[in-house]
């Protein structure tokens, strides 16, 4: 379900993008959703709740929120230029970022086949970059994208690893997505005000509420599956899933059409997270 939560919003972002709709009037709309969603969640409790806004928790999450909106803004630039495949790859590639932030923070154990997983990350990297050779030559070559999604999602990711490693006593998972979503939305606002962007069109608030639910469960859905399967079974399957769903969509719905070098970045994608989780 998360993995198809996680499709869904790639698709939506795709749509938006098709539509030439305003990507941030759309994301804000689609944060407010989340947020409220959240904070309604049926495992939340407000009995004992007694965090200021100075916590180092909230702090965490505003700063996790402004990260998340400022990601997913180029993420829908990236699957309208890159293809969802693509991107997807590319955001999925980023698990080396938390991985790698276990290993030397929290010093926790790398076997040489994980080690292996690193590698082919950098390599699947540079094989889905589209037009290398004008990279450093073009400002706004459709490969930075693809690197921004990578760090952006490694970022975002890594701070969710430091919430439940330091954190998640003080605040429940669905209360911090929703602190998240709220700093997401609150950022959102503020650069539609500064740029008196206002007038929301009717398509842009529909797929807005459509797009926060499945963006709000894919973390949720993994969050159960954590419950009940290992870390290593749910993140290998998920990512697994996600990338495998999202070439398949792009290919067949949208037409995204891939280059060799890019097929095999995809597949070393695939044996990349296998070796990771």
């Amino acid at each position: 379900m998360s993995s198809g939560c996680s499709v869904a919003v790639a698709h939506l972002l795709k749509l938006v993008e098709f539509k030439q709709l305003n990507t941030i009037r759309v994301l804000t709309v689609n944060y407010l959703i989340a947020a409220f969603i959240a904070f309604l969640h049926p495992g939340n409790s407000y009995n004992n709740f007694d965090i200021s806004i100075n916590s180092p928790v909230i702090i965490l999450a505003i700063i996790v929120g402004i990260l998340f909106i400022v990601n997913f803004f180029i993420y829908s630039k990236s699957v309208y230029r890159n293809g969802v495949g693509i991107s997807v790859a590319s955001m999925r590639l980023s698990l080396i970022i938390p991985v790698l932030l276990s290993t030397f923070w929290y010093h926790e154990y790398l076997d040489g086949r994980e080690w292996i997983g690193i590698l082919f990350v950098f390599i699947a990297l540079i094989l889905l970059l589209p037009d290398k050779k004008s990279l450093f030559k073009k400002p706004y070559n459709a490969g930075w994208l693809l690197i921004l999604l990578f760090l952006f999602t490694g970022l975002g990711d890594s701070s969710l690893k430091i919430y439940e490693s330091d954190f998640s006593n003080l605040l429940t998972k669905e209360l911090f997505m929703g602190f998240i979503f709220l700093s997401s939305f609150l950022t959102g606002s503020c650069l539609i005000s500064i740029r008196k962007m206002w007038g929301f069109r009717r398509e842009e608030i529909v797929i807005g509420i459509v797009l926060g639910i499945p963006n709000l469960y894919s973390a949720i859905f993994l969050i159960e599956a954590l419950s009940y399967l290992s870390g290593g079974i749910v993140y290998t399957a998920a990512n697994l899933l996600t990338v495998i769903g999202a070439t398949f969509l792009g290919v067949w719905w949208w037409g995204d059409r891939l280059t060799k070098f890019q097929w095999l970045g995809i597949g070393l994608t695939l044996i990349s997270i296998i070796l990771l989780v």
